[in-house]
Parts: structure tokens; C-alpha cells; sequence
């Protein structure tokens, strides 16, 4: 009857039970608040790093392909730094760029022909002026007011044929 009287340990409390929302389903603990908390600052914080990491592998990239087109130019460049040093080649260059020869050998330059039409008829006639001539803004005008007359007349040489 001493157990009865209250001399020993107290019972242990009945164990606890999540909260159940009215539907069944257990309500978000402190714990799984606390962890969606870390993972969301986590998340924060390894954003920016993972950005920056980002533009730079896309900028080694970049600059990878840029070395590489580098150094297929330097490559080109010291083939054809080769050819230069052939004596054959520079003989062929001089020749094809300067208009050189050799001794001994006749040189002829092909000229053209006077009686031909040249390039100044159509400014003389009323045409536009050659592109060098004149300020741009005269040049603009000029072939504005080329453009609205009526194209001019050019020769029938199927006349002159018939004629002879």
C-alpha cells in the first residue's frame, strides 16, 4: 500500500504526438522550419559564387578560341615569313608588285586607248562627277540631280554600221 501512498518514482509522462492539422496531416515542426532557414540561406549564399564561377569558365573559353585563332595567325605569318626568304620569291614578288626585270630582259607596259571612252565623259556631259572630285556634299547633290533627269542619250552603233 506504500505505492499507493505516492513513495515511488512518478509514471512517466504519456509520449508525445505531433499536432494534427484538423485534416490529418502534421503541421510544420520547428525543426523542419529551421532547416528549410539554412538551406535557403545556403542557396543565398552560394549563388554569387557559382555566377562568378560561371563567367569565368565562359570567359576562359572565350579567351581560349581567341589563342587559338592567335596562334594559327602566327603560325601563317611564319610560313610565309619562309617564302619571303626564298630568293625565288623575291624575285617573283619584285617583279609582280614593282614591275621589275632582270637584266638584259625588255620591259613593255600596255597602255590604253586615247581614242576610248574615258571615265571624265559622263562628268562632261552632264553626268555625275568622279568620285574623288568635289566635296561629298556637292558629289551627294550632283547625284541627286542625276538621278531625276532622263538618262542621256548614248550613240546607236548599230546605225553607223548600216551606214557604212
Amino acid at each position: 500500500t506504500s505505492v499507493e501512498a505516492g513513495d515511488g518514482p512518478p509514471p512517466p509522462p504519456p509520449p508525445r504526438r505531433p499536432q494534427t492539422k484538423p485534416g490529418g496531416r502534421p503541421s510544420v515542426t520547428g525543426r523542419a522550419a529551421v532547416l528549410a532557414l539554412v538551406l535557403a540561406v545556403l542557396l543565398v549564399s552560394y549563388a554569387y559564387p557559382l555566377r562568378a564561377w560561371f563567367d569565368q569558365h565562359r570567359e576562359r573559353v572565350e579567351l581560349q578560341r581567341e589563342q587559338d585563332e592567335l596562334t594559327a595567325s602566327v603560325e601563317q605569318l611564319e610560313q610565309e615569313l619562309r617564302l619571303w626568304e626564298d630568293p625565288a620569291y623575291v624575285a617573283a614578288q619584285a617583279r609582280e608588285r614593282l614591275g621589275f626585270v632582270l637584266p638584259g630582259e625588255q620591259s613593255y607596259i600596255v597602255l590604253p586607248d586615247e581614242n576610248a571612252a574615258d571615265e571624265t565623259s559622263a562628268a562632261e556631259a552632264g553626268g555625275l562627277p568622279p568620285s574623288g572630285q568635289g566635296t561629298w556634299y556637292e558629289r551627294l547633290w550632283a547625284s541627286v540631280t542625276f538621278a531625276d533627269s532622263p538618262p542621256p542619250e548614248q550613240p546607236d552603233d548599230s546605225r553607223d554600221d548600216a551606214a557604212e
